[in-house]
């Protein structure tokens, strides 16, 4: 750098001697324009964005109710309404759409119509009411539906039973005199007998005296010469006194005959069965004492047994006297058992609530034996019946009802009176007409949102202040005055819950 005569510095460098520099504005590095024109749109975009916020906090362009025609609730708390999008300030759901005074428009392909709803109006239950739900909810619990139809019930009724010994074939042996047991000929239990064979003798000196007197009564009407006298006419008379009273004894005929014959009297008496069967109970000794009281066998027929079945009331109406039943045993797979019903118990059992009905079963090789459990099976009568599936019915021991599913996510709880079960199926006689839709999963779920939604419409239909002593004014702030009035419904007499829901509404107040 170097200086010219007036001392100011002199930038021209020597070695730019020949060069050309022209004045003016020199140009801007490409690029420039470009990012001049983005920081501008960025700083536009910006601002709208503040706007925006300004406005959507002050509920400057949000449209009325009377201009836009829709509502806004909260499926969880339907007394939660406001005329525009937002989130429940109860429970921070969001808030679904819903046409001014109508169910929600918005339809599923999930849950068509009932094809019989408008013509069938049930009776919705004391305590519940409709509920709406939206698609998404519905698809989150997974719900399903049916039809309700008519078909054709169950022509077999499916139950258990178990084999006992036909009452009228058995017998309980008792001696009709007292002595002491000589010989016992049966002696144990389960032993096969057959009719009039001996089961033990009986010493007994009643019975001995008895045979005496027989004895002589006989002896002496065939002493007596002349028939026609008094005295033979008092012997005769005692003989046949005497034959009688062996017989009421329980002496048999040919056993009087033969004492009548041999004049000697027997020292021990037979003890005979008067059945053919099994001898189910043995309760005597070899030399006990036995008296007219005392049972000393039990002997069953069981060529013909019983089989009890349970069968519940509400099954009762369709088994009749002479309907033919079927028995299969555990014991006895592969073979099935043919029955009749003989007999229908008149009283119900109070701890099982079932009615037994008494079948009865031929038994000629004894596979069936008393003590068995077995699957029973009578053939019904036909019958057709509009039914649901069972899952679909909710009962609470007082009432029964199921859920319709009318369309647009619309749910109203309707009470029926039911029938007989048809497998996995349950008869309706009233309450819902063919064709309707039940729900018949998460339907308790639906019955916990019906009885809530009732509690907040039962709670919002009480007596409310006058506007004039609500904190909020309600045509400057309709959608802060609906939160403060859900609130006051949802918390009314929780205190502290109540006033910290109240404060938690976003000002301004009155």
């Amino acid at each position: 750098m170097t200086s010219d005569q007036t001392g100011a510095p002199d930038f021209r460098s020597p070695n730019h001697s020949g060069e050309h520099f022209e004045e003016g504005e020199e140009a801007a590095p490409p690029g420039v324009r470009t990012m001049a024109i983005v920081r501008w749109a960025l700083i536009a975009l910006m601002a709208l964005a503040a706007v925006a916020s300004v406005v959507h906090y002050l509920g400057g362009f949000r449209p009325s109710a009377a201009q836009s025609g829709t509502q806004y609730y909260c499926p969880m708390h339907p007394s939660i309404v406001q005329d525009h999008p937002g989130e429940c300030p109860i429970c921070s759901m969001t808030l679904v759409p819903r046409d001014q005074g109508k169910t929600p428009t918005k339809a599923h392909d999930e849950l068509p119509a009932a094809a019989g709803a408008s013509a069938h109006e049930g009776t919705i239950p004391v305590g519940l009411g409709p509920v709406d739900l939206t698609p998404e909810r519905i698809q989150l619990l997974g719900m399903r539906t049916a039809r309700a139809k008519r078909e054709r019930l169950d022509q077999e009724l499916r139950t258990v039973g178990y084999v006992a010994a036909n009452e009228k074939g058995l017998a309980q042996i008792h001696p009709r005199f007292a002595g002491f047991i000589e010989q016992l000929n049966v002696n144990q239990t389960g032993e096969r007998v057959q009719r009039g064979q001996v089961l033990a003798s009986i010493y007994s000196p009643e019975l001995l005296n008895a045979q005496q007197e027989f004895i002589n009564a006989t002896r002496w009407s065939s002493e007596t010469k002349d028939p026609k006298s008094v005295s033979q006419m008092t012997i005769s008379g005692l003989a046949v006194d005497a034959r009688r009273r062996l017989e009421l004894l329980g002496i048999s005929k040919t056993e009087i005959d033969r004492l009548a014959k041999t004049g000697q009297p027997m020292r021990a008496l037979p003890v005979r069965s008067t059945v053919s069967g099994y001898v189910t109970a043995k309760n005597v000794q070899q030399g006990q004492y036995v008296d007219p009281a005392a049972v000393m066998f039990e002997v069953a027929d069981l060529s013909t047994v019983w089989v009890l079945a349970d069968v519940y009331e509400y099954q009762v109406e369709r088994v009749q006297l002479g309907q033919r039943g079927s028995l299969e045993l555990v014991g006895v797979p592969g073979r099935s058992f043919v029955g009749q019903v003989q007999f229908i118990y008149p009283s119900i059992d109070p701890t099982s609530r079932t009615l037994k009905v008494r079948m009865e079963f031929p038994n000629p090789d004894l596979k069936l034996r008393p003590g068995m459990y077995g699957n029973v099976r009578l053939q019904l009568d036909n019958r057709v019946g509009l039914t649901v599936p069972s899952e679909a019915i909710v009962d609470t021991g007082e009432e029964q009802y199921v859920f319709v599913a009318l369309g647009g996510g619309h749910f109203e709880p309707r009470k029926v009176r039911l029938g007989e079960r048809s497998g996995d199926m349950t008869q309706v006689l009233e309450g819902i007409g063919e064709g309707d839709t039940v729900v018949t999963s998460a339907n308790f779920l639906l019955d916990s949102e019906s009885r809530l939604r009732a509690t907040i419409e039962g709670s919002a239909t009480a007596a409310t202040p006058s506007d004039a002593d609500q904190p909020i004014d309600k045509e400057k702030y309709p959608d802060k005055y609906q939160q403060f009035r859900a609130c006051e419904v949802q918390h009314r007499g929780m205190g502290t819950m109540e006033d910290d829901c109240k404060n938690a509404i976003p000002k301004p107040w009155k």
